[in-house]
C-alpha cells in the first residue's frame, strides 16, 4: 500500500506527471495532528476529547485551560506561548461573538505576529482549513460561550 501523501507532495507528483493528466487522491488519516471535530456551547472536541475552557491548539499540540472567559479580560501575557512558537498566523476566537480588542491586536502585531479575530465557530473553521493546507497555524479560542 503506497504512503500517504501531504498536499505540498501531491502537488510536486503532479507537476512531474511531464504534461499528463494526473490527479492523485489519497485519504489522509493524520491521526497525530489537532483537527477540530466538533465544537459548540459545550466545547471544542479534539481526538474525541472536549474542551470546555478556552485552549491554545497547535498541529500538534495542546494547552488547556488556557486565556480568560471572557475577550474584554484578555491580556498580552497570555499569548507568551503563542509568540514563542511563531506562527504563520494567529486564529483569536473571541467566544459566541467577535470581539475586537484593539490595544491587543496592536500589541501582538508589534510583538511579530499575524493575528486574525473572529468568533470561536469560525476561528475552528478556518484554523481547519489552514491545518489541511500544511500551514503553521495556532488557534487561540475562548469558550464559544463567551
Amino acid at each position: 500500500m503506497p504512503k500517504p501523501m501531504n498536499n505540498r507532495e501531491a502537488a510536486r507528483a503532479c507537476q512531474s506527471a511531464q504534461g499528463k493528466n494526473l490527479m492523485k487522491l489519497h485519504l489522509q488519516r493524520d491521526t497525530h495532528r489537532n483537527v477540530i471535530h466538533a465544537y459548540g456551547p459545550q466545547g471544542i472536541v479534539i481526538h474525541g476529547e472536549n474542551y470546555g475552557q478556552g485552549l491554545l491548539v497547535g498541529a500538534e499540540w495542546l494547552h488547556s485551560p488556557w486565556g480568560p472567559e471572557h475577550a474584554d479580560a484578555l491580556e498580552l501575557s497570555h499569548f507568551d506561548e503563542v509568540v514563542t512558537r511563531r506562527p504563520d498566523i494567529m486564529l483569536l476566537g473571541t467566544g459566541k461573538h467577535q470581539h475586537f480588542p484593539l490595544e491587543l491586536l496592536r500589541a501582538l502585531r508589534t510583538a511579530g505576529l499575524a493575528v486574525e479575530v473572529m468568533d470561536t465557530s469560525a476561528a475552528c473553521r478556518t484554523y481547519n482549513i489552514l491545518l489541511a493546507e500544511d500551514r503553521m497555524v495556532i488557534a487561540a479560542l475562548l469558550p464559544p460561550v463567551a
